[in-house]
């Protein structure tokens, strides 16, 4: 297995665990995780393959009321704005009205980057699975600046996370957020549950 694909299983898996145990405020049968789901796109008349995606229905509904979108950049180094304007173009294509998306990878994205995300909606997830060191922005507090989360999405800083639950994110509605648990229950806030 390539270490990209390696990668998005465990974006998946980690996905997966936080539905299986209702972590994420929805409904486990009314949702689905995918590896490698095709969207079709009406500019390109064909689908376009993505990493990794949940699906919300509403009760009873077999097409999907909400979809999160992730890319995983498994890279060694910064992720470039290209990547995250190429994103951009592709989730426009199968259905901005109802997509949301965020681009995930254990390396730092670059300053363009984080801005484009920033002012487009999509959100960056710097998040380093199996539980590494970290090296501590915060200098042993256990709140963390804006600024600070800002320069761990930026900069070569880590070497890994202090657990499963730890990220530099960046919300697709513009938070910017270490736990993420915290950061899973901002990207389901424009879900109407009670519509599911």
């Amino acid at each position: 297995m390539s270490k990209g694909t390696d990668y998005e299983i465990k974006v998946m898996n980690r996905i997966k665990l936080m539905l299986d145990q209702e972590e994420l405020g929805i409904i486990p049968k009314q949702a689905k995780i995918s590896h490698k789901p095709a969207y079709y796109s009406r500019d390109r008349q064909k689908n376009i393959i993505f990493d990794v995606s949940i699906e919300v229905c509403r009760k009873g509904a077999e097409m999907p009321h909400w979809i999160w979108i992730w890319e995983c950049k498994n890279y060694s180094h910064k992720v470039p704005v290209d990547d995250i304007e190429e994103f951009h173009a592709k989730l426009n294509q199968v259905g901005s009205d109802k997509t949301k998306g965020t681009v995930i990878s254990p390396s730092e994205f670059d300053e363009g980057a984080y801005e484009f995300a920033r002012s487009t909606g999509i959100g960056l997830w710097r998040w380093i699975p199996d539980a590494a060191i970290v090296f501590r922005l915060d200098t042993g507090s256990d709140s963390w600046s804006d600024d600070s989360i800002h320069y761990g999405l930026i900069n070569n800083v880590t070497s890994g996370f202090p657990d499963d639950n730890f990220v530099f994110a960046l919300t697709t509605n513009g938070k910017l957020i270490t736990v993420l648990s915290e950061m899973i229950a901002q990207e389901f806030l424009d879900v109407d549950i009670n519509a599911v």
